[in-house]
């Protein structure tokens, strides 16, 4: 009998600075959730702490270095390449005055209402929305 494969592990970023946060848009041939918003983040690296990860995705795509603080959520999901569990952490930029690397903009919290985000984002965009990521 075949056991089921171990979710992948993604770590992400939410980026918030003086009301805003850091979003991105994936591009439309992405194999998954093609032309969708997203925060920074990626593959867990065998034998890297999540946090470790969600820094090291958040610079190689944004070009902004974060510190990670608390885990905001964690979701399950599937992608293309099967099961995954996402790991969504707030991180504050080392430097505000860094500008991101496109794809990524500093968008206002109350502006992520018009975002498309993929569903695995819905509990994370309800903290923002409400308020609940400060502290």
């Amino acid at each position: 009998m075949n056991q089921p494969s171990a979710p992948t592990v993604i770590a992400v970023a939410v980026v918030l600075s003086a009301g805003s946060v850091l979003v991105g848009r994936r591009r439309d041939d992405a194999a998954d959730a093609p032309g969708r918003d997203e925060f920074p983040g990626g593959k867990v690296e065998a034998g890297e702490a999540v946090e470790l990860a969600a820094a090291r995705e958040c610079f190689e795509e944004s070009g902004i270095a974060v510190n990670i603080g608390q885990r905001l959520h964690v979701a399950r999901a599937t992608s293309s390449a099967g099961p995954i569990e996402i790991h969504f952490h707030r991180a504050a930029p080392v430097d505000a005055d860094v500008s991101p690397q496109p794809p990524f903009i500093w968008l206002k919290i109350e502006d992520l209402t018009r975002c498309r985000f993929p569903p695995a984002n819905a509990e994370v965009m309800r903290l923002l929305l409400a308020g609940e990521h400060a502290g």
